[in-house]
């Protein structure tokens, strides 16, 4: 697990604006690269800073003969060199507003049985050469958003816990029973996990304490899991339990965390806003079409 902490000068009025994105799985043939490239373009329009969440490579090889056939990039043994340089290329126009890009899953099971970290080379490759560096991070990180204030020499934060995930696809809960196990032991503003391909905010999850001052206070907490950039898929082999038993999960999306710092008696606090924006809609195939031929006959 690791920690992080962005300050900026911070007087009333301020806002950050943050983009966070999860389940790119950006090599895969079933990624929305469309619909990303417009959330990201968005985002910088925006002067959103933009955080990755994990499982940015789908990472599918060769070895993995349960999914390869459908993973393939081209006609070479060289998939990981592609996958690898055309991430670079995709995330090389938005490389001034990542700040943060963080493992998952997918990433973890190809450093583990092969050796290589792809995202850590992918910030590298994109850092290559820039003033701005994009952080590299593990499965789990704390990241920190710090308001420094000239006026009275104090400063003002807003934690953010992101994990990447766990577990199944969670049809029924939606990863609400993470969220409950995650609130029991974590101390911080929001609570981020991918992983699961949902779209799901929980707006309260509160927890007592006293303050620096001696006061007795109850401090709200927020969760958010982001959903992926997965089209609707047709191959019913490679469907996922979700997919394949209740529904299909989540549209492409992202969440939208905008933090504004507000004078509040002789000081300041930090008033989040959170939320998710998705598409709309997803076309997944085309109902087969017969023609009757024959009338039906009436029974006797």
């Amino acid at each position: 697990m690791k920690a992080y902490e962005w300050l900026t000068e911070g007087k009333a009025g301020q806002v950050i604006k943050l983009g966070l994105f999860s389940d790119i799985h950006f090599d895969s043939p079933d990624c929305d690269r469309e619909t990303l490239k417009a959330h990201l373009d968005a985002c910088v329009k925006d002067g959103r800073y933009i955080l990755f969440n994990g499982d940015f490579f789908d990472a599918i090889i060769l070895s993995d003969r349960k999914r390869s056939a459908a993973h393939l990039i081209e006609n070479t043994d060289q998939q990981l060199n592609i996958k690898l340089q055309n991430a670079c290329d995709f995330l090389e126009p938005y490389q001034k507003h990542i700040i943060f890009m963080g493992r998952g899953n997918h990433e973890e099971s190809i450093m583990k049985y092969n050796g290589i970290d792809l995202l850590q080379m992918l910030t590298t490759m994109l850092n290559k050469g820039e003033d701005h560096k994009i952080l590299y991070g593990n499965y789990a990180n704390f990241l920190r958003f710090t308001f420094k204030i000239k006026a009275n020499r104090k400063e003002e934060h807003y934690d953010i816990f992101a994990h990447h995930g766990c577990g199944g696809s969670a049809p029924a809960t939606k990863g609400m029973l993470d969220f409950g196990a995650l609130t029991k032991g974590i101390n911080a503003d929001l609570l981020w996990l991918g992983h699961k391909h949902n779209a799901l905010i929980d707006y309260s999850a509160p927890v007592m304490h006293i303050d620096k001052d001696g006061e007795v206070v109850m401090k709200n907490r927020q969760c958010i899991e982001t959903p992926s950039y997965q089209k609707g898929r047709t191959i019913d082999y490679n469907a996922n339990f979700a997919e394949r038993f209740y529904n299909h999960t989540a549209f492409s999306g992202f969440g939208e965390v905008n933090l504004r710092l507000v004078a509040k008696g002789n000081g300041y606090q930090i008033i989040p806003d959170v939320k998710i924006t998705t598409i709309p809609q997803v076309v997944i195939g085309k109902a087969q079409t017969a023609v009757l031929t024959k009338k039906m006959q009436k029974t006797k």
